[in-house]
């Protein structure tokens, strides 16, 4: 018998591909592109990247920090309010080649004494930075930046040039998803169980998330809050639909019903008649399949599967 991991990840036919192989979401694959560019800043090949996404929890952040670690640099990082005096120090701290990362500290990009502190920082042979008052203490009032800069913000300001002369020093990297990319990430995470929880009641979690949550507030900031609720659930003896279904009300549902799977009956309608089409090869099928439904490869052999084993 099939487990759910396998479910999750399985084998992609017998054509030319491995038995077993695993096959990254969409949204990991832009991930994993992004931690690239990332890279690109840790060794020093790019002195700015600046992420931007309107949607949050699509791990912009935990990219960032984790692939810094990776690289073995522990940024300095600023993730509220600072000052331009603040940001001053922090580049002279950082200014031997250490990065700094700006996480959602979007305020400043109004500020015309931050963004001209950053134009300096990121422009220049040399990059020098200046800054002129009273307030410097122990600090110099000019000295040569070697550091390297990531920010991560919501949306990018318009009609701003002065933000714009910032944004033209950086590489930039917008990262995004839709819905179903979203519940595919979530389907790779929960195939790897969480806890107490089997794969399999991680993925019962997700099609309880993917029915009832709302199109524009389901992330993956969902998911680990709803398997805590689940073993919580266990100890005391609970239904945990109805506390998980709390924490979805709040994305703005209108309603407290679950959502029509209509989708699902249609990949299936186009899963059959993709066998038909090309009986002999699975690889045909998937290329059908995926043309037809707009899906990934992976979600054609997660539903294969599925409908192997039913």
């Amino acid at each position: 018998m099939q487990t759910a991991l396998n479910l999750i990840n399985p084998p992609r036919g017998n054509d030319d591909e491995d038995v077993g192989e695993t096959f990254p979401t969409a949204l990991e694959e832009r991930q994993r592109l992004l931690a690239h560019h990332v890279r690109l800043v840790a060794r020093g090949l790019s002195t700015g990247l600046f992420i931007h996404g309107s949607q949050g929890g699509l791990g912009k952040s935990r990219t960032v920090l984790r692939t810094l670690v990776e690289e073995g640099i522990a940024p300095a990082l600023i993730n509220s309010h600072v000052t331009p005096l603040a940001l001053y120090a922090a580049l002279y701290q950082n200014r031997r080649g250490g990065v700094i990362f700006l996480d959602d500290v979007d305020s400043i990009f109004g500020s015309m004494a931050h963004l001209g502190l950053l134009r300096s920082a990121l422009w220049g042979d040399p990059r020098i930075v200046t800054y002129g008052s009273s307030q410097l203490d122990d600090l110099p009032a000019s000295f040569i930046f070697e550091g390297r800069l990531v920010f991560c913000a919501n949306v990018i300001p318009k009609r701003n040039d002065a933000f714009k002369a910032v944004l033209t020093r950086c590489d930039l990297f917008q990262l995004d998803a839709c819905r179903e990319e979203i519940v595919e990430l979530m389907r790779s995470v929960a195939s790897a169980g969480y806890g107490p929880l089997s794969p399999g009641e991680c993925l019962e979690v997700v099609d309880f998330i993917e029915g009832n949550g709302d199109d524009r507030g389901i992330s993956m900031r969902l998911l680990e809050p709803s398997f805590r609720k689940v073993i919580y659930a266990r100890s005391e003896g609970l239904d945990w639909r109805p506390l998980v279904l709390t924490q979805l009300r709040g994305l703005g549902r209108k309603d407290d019903l679950p959502r029509p799977v209509d989708a699902r009956a249609q990949e299936v309608r186009h899963l059959h008649r993709a066998v038909d089409l090309h009986p002999g090869s699975v690889a045909d099928q998937q290329a059908s399949w995926s043309k037809a439904t707009g899906k990934s490869r992976a979600s054609f052999f997660r539903l294969l599967a599925k409908r192997h084993t039913e």
